[in-house]
């Protein structure tokens, strides 16, 4: 398979049997997304595929991409949609109140194979993809390609942006599809995933397969701390309404100069929220922002300073790149716009951080349709590098990564910090990510601030805390 002179994938032999969940394991972009499309076939825009690839007449397959959320209709109830899906795959019965049980019930058993509870059904199905926190709407992708009765399911990073418990449920669900008979692909950096549920794996490197496991190349060592500055965003007292629920309340946090701050919590806490408050991509009902002393308003009313200084690179932020512009373009168009650089010097900085990102020139000169979810994702780090803002917030941006891979790309966001004075806001469902790195920790949970400190000083108080069952 190859995108234009470049080679993405070659040699790939692969066999995938029913009632058997089959695990392509490896590094960001050894070439796992590419593998996976072919076998779901899915085509791509500039990528030519070459070699043969049998499928039964009528065996149907599902595909649930890496960034699944962006498969969702916005406009469409959850309910409406997936029952609209189960109607179109399942025969129907003659009566309508036949119809709707059968409905409702086909529904509720795509949400439980998706890992939702079964008691949520009218929870779930009265609401909009948009009232869903990052993970969630993942599953609900999932459960769209469920309702669709696929023989084979093709999945690509499921497990990314999920707690612990959604993510077990999750994977309970596909063992149950393999119980069932369906054969499943997983495809995955997740190591537990791997061990806990996977019948036979095989390992992609650098485009190729090969039987064993790689070893992971070495970290590279991280900067020592250095102390904090002043203040330079304050959020007091927000909170947030929407369609007359409350989803944030009274939230209060200071971000300093230099300093990263890691914000934990379950799928669907709030965390997602509160950076889109201080992106400017919600307004508060209540409570203030402040940058460098003075209140700063929604992202559109929002001066070139103003954007320029609060950059946000989302969970889901692979879906804003453009299908026919180069990366490279993409990501020196920030400095053109908000740092006013011509095209030749804003080139050139994009080319050099995207590179400090470990994406070559090569990589950098594709259409994003060429490159993996997770060099996407760091290219929109580079993106919101290239502003260089005084206030960086990362949702799960690390999530799509390996974790040698990611380990490194929080190492070089240290050194930014530290050079630069950037405040890093970091956010994720995994406290391990930063009990050794985070100069402090923010605990939400159901919309409100449970605690926050040093890594240390909340590990001390864990023993006296009724804190939730994913903090260590």
């Amino acid at each position: 398979m190859c995108a234009g002179d470049s080679v993405l994938v070659e040699d790939i032999d692969l066999e995938v049997r029913a009632g058997e969940i089959l695990t392509l394991f490896g590094p960001s972009g050894a070439g796992k997304t590419t593998i996976a499309c072919v076998l779901a076939g899915i085509d791509r825009p500039e990528v030519a595929v070459s070699g043969e690839i049998r499928r039964g007449n009528s065996t149907r397959i599902g595909f649930l991409p890496q960034y699944a959320a962006a498969t969702l209709n916005p406009a469409r109830r959850i309910g409406a949609a997936l029952g609209e899906l189960v109607g179109l795959h399942h025969a129907r019965p003659e009566r309508r109140r036949d119809r709707r049980a059968l409905r409702r019930e086909l529904v509720a058993q795509a949400l439980s194979a998706a890992g939702f509870q079964d008691d949520a059904g009218d929870r779930i199905t009265r609401r909009f993809p948009h009232e869903f926190s990052g993970g969630e709407r993942a599953r609900l992708a999932l459960a769209q390609v469920l309702a669709c009765e696929p023989d084979v399911v093709v999945v690509d990073e499921p497990t990314v942006g999920l707690d612990p418990i959604a993510r077990a449920a999750l994977l309970s669900g596909l063992v149950a599809l393999r119980r069932s008979g369906k054969a499943v692909v997983l495809v995955t950096h997740d190591r537990l995933a791997v061990a806990q549920i996977s019948d036979r794996t095989v390992f992609a490197r650098r485009g190729r397969l090969v039987e064993d496991e790689p070893a992971d190349p070495p970290a590279s060592a991280r900067p020592a701390r250095s102390p904090v500055g002043e203040p330079v965003l304050r959020v007091r007292n927000v909170s947030v309404t929407l369609r007359n629920s409350a989803i944030l309340h009274e939230i209060d946090l200071d971000l300093r100069r230099g300093e990263l701050v890691g914000m934990i919590g379950a799928s669907g806490a709030g965390k997602t929220t509160i950076a889109r408050c201080v992106a400017g991509l919600v307004g508060p009902s209540a409570g203030s922002i402040e940058l460098d002393g003075d209140p700063i308003p929604v992202l559109r009313k929002r001066s070139r300073a103003q954007i320029a200084a609060v950059q946000y690179v989302w969970q889901e932020s692979a879906a804003s790149f453009e299908p026919r512009r180069t990366v490279l373009d993409q990501v020196a168009a920030t400095a053109v716009r908000l740092r006013g650089l011509d095209w030749a010097a804003a080139r050139e900085q994009a080319a050099e951080t995207l590179h400090n990102l470990e994406i070559t020139a090569d990589q950098a000169a594709r259409h994003p349709t060429a490159l993996s979810g997770g060099q996407l994702q760091r290219a929109a780090l580079a993106r919101a590098l290239l502003a260089h803002p005084r206030v960086l917030i990362c949702d799960e941006i690390t999530t799509a990564l390996d974790h040698p891979l990611a380990q490194r790309i929080l190492t070089h966001l240290d050194r930014i910090r530290h050079n630069t004075g950037t405040a890093v806001l970091l956010i994720t469902h995994d406290p391990a990510t930063h009990l050794n790195r985070a100069d402090r920790l923010t605990m939400v949970s159901n919309g409100r601030i449970l605690a926050t400190g040093t890594p240390q000083d909340l590990l001390a108080a864990r023993p006296a805390q009724n804190w939730p069952a994913y903090w260590p």
